[in-house]
């Protein structure tokens, strides 16, 4: 938590240092000296105009340029003092003196560094009633004298002249008048250095397409997809509005020059959302926020439907900013949310759109008229969306990393649990071969998948001459017709477990390779499923184990083991092998495996000294069973025994296990959870776990080298 109060803090502070240091732009621009006229010089680059320009608001639009001539002379025009005038419907006539005091001719330039015009007449001198051109972003691009993005207009004037320049301006725009004069070569030189800046800014945008392009196609993530086509629009969107669109995409087609701004901003509202809520994935840490991405869609896909078809241009900018502005405002808003829920890409994501909101914000005000024409309101919002986009995507590329990182982890786990398996599968297997019953596993036709070496012993096949059979092969026939019958019972037998799926146990009658005589053996099956697929595993021995158990009320018995851990197998199944009588099948297993458990971790941490970091490095590096060999060999272990109490009765088991270990914490390792151990990805430890969940009581010494295990009945 503290940590996310310092993310929100920075992103905060950074904010407002952008605030403060951009502080100069909020105030009403420079205050010029108002003069008549402007005087020409040799090198003029980029002067301003904006001192000596007088301004006359036509409301009617209908005055023509001798009636504005008037109203000029009698003094019905005003000086402005900032170069935006906002949205108005009135015609704009701007009267610009200028006189060339120098001895030479001076070829100058008069720039309008604004694109988005629709109208824009030159009128030069007040003899002819006429203007000299009609230019504009609702006339074709070649009505231009000068191929240029800006309204540029080329003057020559010869030494002493004076001259009157008058510019109408109708716009549904918002009107700017950043009226800018070069000389010839400084206009060239200026216009260079544009295209230069303007090329490196564009230029930059597509290689940040091309890169997330590879990425798209590398990681297949359609967050990158999302991230292309916004990136795309945008790249658009700010063609548009620097008027290069209308220079080289679309020269003649004026109508769509017009409203092709609108659209771009509602298409970059769309996609933007559409990345957005991919990006932070909002639907699982913002369910409930997720859904107004919906609202967002509908609302930016209706409004360049209607700009297309339905609303006049004014209506349809202003609509445009007004949904950039909530849009905007409702990114970062959800940003927050995802970066508290724990997104961790979602920093990079408000820093993103914080910056550039900042700078939207000042072209927004600008538009309304609010702020002066300057460098922060006129370019600063290219500045931001470089700086979105250059996070955004270390956002996105700090999400690979992460990935990379997670999935790096993975493997490293998968090895783990790997080499556990191995290991696994080597005791088990070595448990499996040293095992005195005739052990065995069928596939879902009864044919013998695997057998252990105990089948020699029983009816004197090799394992390998009855993997491969039916399990019906092994009973014996005497070709009577009490065969049919024997046949008959045990294929019974075999449809119980496979449709009930409990353990079954019955006698069966067992060929003998070499005397060709019955042996009858007790035969247990249970299905096994692990990883989704389904095994029966059998076990056939001798009955008179079993058979005595049906008279035994009571039994005590003291084992003492060496530190081998085969010894835990063949203990377990002895103490579980008369409970028949007492509790079900499935039970006995689980007891079994417990039993076994506990008989190994008193050999493993009590008489041999492993501890738990010691058998987890071990297993890891994959070399556990010859650490463990190690320590059997060791003459201080060599000699230590385990000791095992057993005691059966009608109602209840009890067994004591004592190892001539120095003992453990038992108290702190009894709070440890199956959960607990899942997460951490470690494949041991789930003994004691799984003995409390079996057995009545669990008992442990002071010490912590005897446990008690009590089963009641």
């Amino acid at each position: 938590m503290r940590k996310e109060i310092r993310n929100r803090s920075l992103i905060l502070s950074s904010f407002l240092l952008m605030i403060f240091f951009s502080f100069p732009v909020w105030g009403e621009g420079p205050v010029y000296e108002k003069k008549d006229r402007f005087f020409l010089e040799e090198k003029m680059d980029g002067v301003s105009l904006l001192p000596y320009l007088s301004v006359y608001q036509d409301e009617t639009g209908k005055k023509s340029f001798k009636e504005v001539l008037k109203i000029f002379d009698q003094g019905g025009s005003e000086k402005i003092f900032q170069n935006s005038l906002g949205y108005s419907k009135s015609a704009i006539w701007v009267r610009l003196k200028t006189e060339n005091q120098t001895s030479k001719v001076i070829d100058w330039i008069l720039e309008i560094d604004y694109a988005l015009l629709d109208y824009v007449d030159l009128y030069v001198g007040r003899v002819s009633d006429s203007a000299i051109n009609h230019s504009g972003d609702l006339r074709e691009f070649g009505t231009r004298p000068i191929e240029h993005r800006n309204f540029a207009y080329p003057f020559s004037d010869e030494p002493g002249s004076k001259r009157e320049v008058y510019f109408r301006i109708a716009s549904s725009s918002s009107i700017l008048l950043p009226f800018l004069t070069f000389s010839k070569n400084e206009f060239i030189e200026h216009s260079s250095t544009e295209q230069l800046a303007l090329g490196l800014y564009y230029g930059s945008m597509l290689i940040m397409v091309v890169y997330n392009l590879f990425l798209l196609f590398s990681t297949k993530d359609k967050s990158y997809l999302y991230y292309v086509i916004y990136i795309l629009t945008y790249i658009l969107f700010q063609f548009t509005l620097n008027g290069l669109s209308f220079q080289y995409l679309w020269r003649s087609s004026v109508l769509w020059a017009n409203y092709s701004l609108p659209f771009s901003i509602f298409s970059v509202i769309l996609t933007a959302g559409a990345f957005s809520r991919s990006f932070l994935n909002a639907p699982e840490y913002t369910p409930k926020t997720s859904k107004l991405y919906y609202l967002l869609f509908l609302l930016s896909f209706g409004g360049m439907v209607s700009t297309l078809f339905i609303w006049e241009y004014r209506t349809a900018i202003m609509s445009s900013l007004v949904l950039m502005f909530f849009t905007l405002g409702f990114l970062i808003s959800n940003g927050i949310q995802c970066l508290i829920a724990g997104r961790r890409e979602a920093k990079y994501f408000l820093f993103a759109w914080s910056s550039f909101l900042f700078f939207s914000f000042l072209f927004g005000l600008k538009s309304f008229g609010i702020l002066p024409n300057n460098f922060f309101t006129l370019w600063g919002i290219q500045v931001g969306s470089v700086m979105e986009v250059s996070l955004l995507s270390l956002g996105l590329a700090d999400r690979i990393k992460r990935l990379s990182d997670q999935l790096k982890q993975r493997v490293e786990e998968l090895g783990k649990i790997r080499n556990y398996a191995e290991e696994s599968e080597a005791k088990y297997r070595s448990l499996f071969e040293v095992e005195e019953d005739f052990l065995f596993s069928l596939d879902q036709n009864w044919n013998i998948l695997a057998a252990n070496r105990s089948v020699s012993k029983h009816i004197g096949f090799k394992p390998q001459e009855v993997i491969g059979k039916n399990f019906m092969e092994l009973i014996y026939k005497a070709g009577e017709l009490q065969d049919a019958y024997k046949k008959l019972y045990v294929l019974e037998k075999l449809e119980e477990l496979a449709s009930e799926g409990k353990p079954v146990r019955f006698l069966g009658e067992f060929l003998q390779k070499y005397l060709r005589e019955p042996k009858e053996l007790q035969v247990q099956f249970q299905i096994l499923e692990y990883e989704g697929q389904r095994e029966i595993l059998g076990r056939a021995y001798e009955p008179d184990q079993d058979l005595m158990s049906r008279y035994v009320d009571d039994e005590k018995t003291v084992y003492s083991a060496n530190n081998y851990l085969q010894n835990a197998e063949l203990l377990s199944q002895r103490m579980t092998a008369n409970l028949y009588r007492f509790v079900d099948p499935g039970t006995i297993t689980a007891m079994r495996n417990c039993l076994r458990e506990m008989i190994i971790n008193a050999i493993e941490h009590g008489n041999l000294n492993i501890s738990f970091e010691e058998k987890t490095r071990a297993m890891s590096e994959g070399n556990y069973f010859r650490f463990v060999q190690e320590r059997q060999k060791d003459p201080y272990y060599k000699s230590k025994k385990v000791k095992v109490e057993y005691s059966l009765s009608r109602d209840r088991i009890g067994v004591r296990i004592t190892d001539e270990g120095k003992g453990f914490n038992h108290a702190r390792l009894q709070k440890s959870s199956m959960e607990k151990l899942n997460s951490e990805g470690i494949t041991h430890g789930r003994g004691l776990t799984l003995t409390l969940a079996t057995f009545d009581l669990v008992k442990f010494n002071s010490t912590g080298n005897q446990v008690t295990l009590v089963k009641y009945f």
